[in-house]
């Protein structure tokens, strides 16, 4: 490659942000003058238009997103380029000057930036500041990056790129401070040769220096390798890649998002990871019995469809600026049964949350036991958690794949497994941590640890809590918030992991928790009402308050646990509109079917069967065995149980960040 003669162009920007009692006004002003970036063979240009005149003296209130994406004021500028013989890449970004007093926090936080072209067709979604890629320069957030490639008959190219910047600052900025916030735009170009791909910055350069350095550090026989979609290992210039190998090789790829821990399991070339949960956050249908697909059109959508995109969705914090939604999810069935076809991209489902297929599964370890990729043990790969967890796609056409103790498995949809969601983290993020389990990166812009004196229903579904006292300490993880009161479940089983019945005789009436579940001295809800929840009282103080428990008959469906005669619209929705099933209200029951942790959530060699608090049907209840399935059993089987129960809302943190590590501890 030739060396690099670059003249970087400045044009200022300065964009005044005056905040009086909440109210935001500001005004640009820009330079419209043209400087040309030679670049060897190549020369490139930027300048502002003339339509960008409605810039000047704008007066504004901060913006929703909805209004900042349509405002009439905005900054039009060109890029205008040639190229000869040699590939050029470029990058416009932008630099706070010195002079702004507006602090790094706020412009961090609230400063808010949309890239179209000239026409409003979206170049970028809307991203805070913070979360721009890093310039190449590491001076500055990136609005836009390509590379240019020249003709390949040798002549001369051109390259005109439109642009229009929006920007503002978000509705959520409440400080009367005043603060001004400059600006300047900056084009930077170079010359790259043919194995130059563009840089990714953020979470994923660091992800993948991590790992390489783990791949340079081992042996073969620990090496946490990469694979792509093209068949050929160690080739990082494909369209994804892959980690494959054991936990203890693959262990820099763990993620702490929105109280939640995640594995990083492959990296795209537009810098996109996919992520899936460390554990099983519930366990469910996939569908009803033959129903296979886990998306057909917007009315035939499989229970797992729901859950994840319906109710988990909605328990991740400032998705819309984290998760890439233009992402498709391949939910079709292989050719053949074999776990190592990769099956043809023929039924590509839009969704903000899925699963992984089977070919990303067998990925995860299928270079353990060859250099060459060519051999594989199912039970060994990082991803394998023992319990039993639905894939994305079919099996056959009865059948969905699925993971279970000794790897790859099918099962019927019908079938209550564990569900294990998977998202796409958009390209650019930010990072801070190691990316090890103690030390898991954390996206920058993700919901900060909860602080002293803040109230615990301040903070979401997934995080951590510890009741202390003396010598005496239980962990519980947040459901959600319902009504101001933070509902939380225990990790372990109470009673010492001792096993209780639900009612001590069968019947339709016994099946309801709170009615015939009363009957005896050694069911859980005489034991958790009449020993359990009174000790924590009497340890913890006055912390918890009633609440209520839906007790819907669910047969396969989850949303039947709450709604009654209802398959569509969230949870929210039915208890919204009173479509609920039968319900009460107790000061402590167990986890409801379909439920955020209403599934096994100890190591598999701790794990016990547990009850759940619905009915499968008017003679049965639902319970999860210690394989982590959901099963429909007899009243009078003794299992184990996980109390849930609800913190007052005026429960505050004492101490704490919220992990599994490091719980909040909590208290009035």
């Amino acid at each position: 490659m030739r060396k690099k003669n670059v003249i970087i162009m400045i044009i200022s920007i300065l964009a005044f942000i005056s905040i009086v009692g909440g109210v935001s006004y500001s005004y640009f002003i820009y330079n419209k003058d043209i400087v040309d970036v030679s670049v060897d063979t190549g020369n490139m240009s930027l300048s502002f238009n003339n339509a960008s005149s409605s810039i000047n003296n704008i007066s504004m209130v901060p913006l929703s997103d909805n209004l900042g994406k349509i405002s009439n004021k905005y900054i039009d500028f060109t890029v205008n380029g040639t190229v000869d013989t040699e590939r050029i890449y470029y990058e416009v970004y932008i630099v706070p000057k010195n002079d702004s007093t507006l602090s790094q926090d706020n412009v961090n936080n609230y400063v808010k930036t949309y890239l179209t072209d000239q026409n409003d067709v979206q170049i970028n979604n809307i991203k805070l500041y913070k979360n721009l890629r890093a310039s190449y320069k590491n001076n500055g957030k990136v609005l836009y990056q390509t590379i240019v490639e020249p003709n390949s008959n040798g002549t001369q190219k051109s390259e005109t790129k439109n642009f229009r910047l929006r920007l503002w600052i978000d509705e959520g900025y409440q400080s009367t401070q005043e603060g001004t916030f400059n600006f300047s735009i900056y084009l930077y170009a170079m010359n790259v040769d043919d194995n130059f791909t563009i840089p990714l910055g953020g979470g994923v350069e660091k992800v993948k220096n991590a790992i390489n350095a783990k791949i340079n550090a081992t042996t073969n026989a620990c090496t946490p390798t990469w694979t792509d979609n093209n068949d050929t290992p160690d080739d990082e210039s494909d369209d994804v890649i892959y980690f494959s190998g054991t936990n203890d090789c693959v262990d820099m790829n763990y993620v702490w998002y929105s109280g939640k821990l995640w594995r990083i399991t492959a990296i795209y070339s537009d810098g996109a990871m996919k992520l899936v949960t460390q554990n099983n956050i519930t366990s469910i249908a996939f569908n009803a019995s033959n129903q296979v697909n886990f998306y057909t059109d917007e009315n035939t959508t499989s229970y797992m469809y729901q859950w994840l995109n319906e109710d988990f969705y909605d328990t991740l914090y400032n998705a819309s600026e984290f998760i890439d939604t233009t992402k498709k999810w391949n939910a079709t069935m292989p050719a053949d049964t074999n776990i190592s076809t990769k099956p043809a991209e023929t039924n590509m489902v839009s969704a903000n949350v899925g699963l992984l297929n089977s070919y990303e599964y067998y990925n995860s370890y299928r270079c353990i036991s060859s250099a060459a990729c060519t051999g594989s043990s199912s039970l060994a790969g990082y991803l394998n958690i023992m319990y039993y967890w639905w894939l994305l796609n079919p099996y056959d056409t009865s059948n969905v794949s699925r993971v279970y103790i000794y790897g790859y498995n099918n099962g019927s949809p019908s079938g209550r497994n564990g569900g294990r969601p998977s998202i796409y983290l958009k390209s650019g993020l930010e990072f801070t941590g190691n990316g090890t389990i103690d030390s898991p990166y954390k996206i920058v812009g993700d919901k900060d640890s909860g602080s002293e004196n803040d109230l615990i229903n301040t903070r979401i579904s997934g995080e951590y809590v510890k009741l202390v006292n003396n010598d005496s300490n239980q962990t519980f993880r947040i459901i959600g918030v319902e009504d101001g009161k933070t509902k939380i479940i225990a990790m372990d089983y109470a009673d010492n992991k001792g096993t209780r019945k639900f009612a001590t005789s069968t019947g339709t009436a016994n099946t309801l928790w709170g009615s015939g579940a009363t009957t005896g001295t050694d069911t859980w809800y005489t034991y958790l009402n009449g020993t359990y929840y009174p000790n924590l009282v009497s340890i913890y103080g006055n912390l918890f308050d009633s609440s209520t428990y839906y007790l819907g008959t669910s047969g396969g469906n989850y949303k039947l646990s709450v709604c009654a005669n209802n398959t569509s619209g969230s949870i929210k929705n039915c208890i919204e509109n009173s479509q609920v099933g039968t319900h009460d209200t107790f000061s402590i029951g167990l986890p409801r079917y379909g439920e955020m942790f209403a599934t096994q959530q100890v190591a598999y060699s701790s794990s016990i069967n547990m009850w759940l608090m619905n009915r499968f049907s008017t003679s049965s209840v639902l319970s999860i065995d210690r394989y982590g399935l959901g099963v429909n059993n007899a009243l009078t089987s003794t299992y184990g149980g996980r109390p849930t129960l609800h913190l007052k809302s005026t429960v505050k943190i004492i101490r704490g960040t919220g992990t599994e590590s490091d719980p909040y501890v909590v208290g009035l």
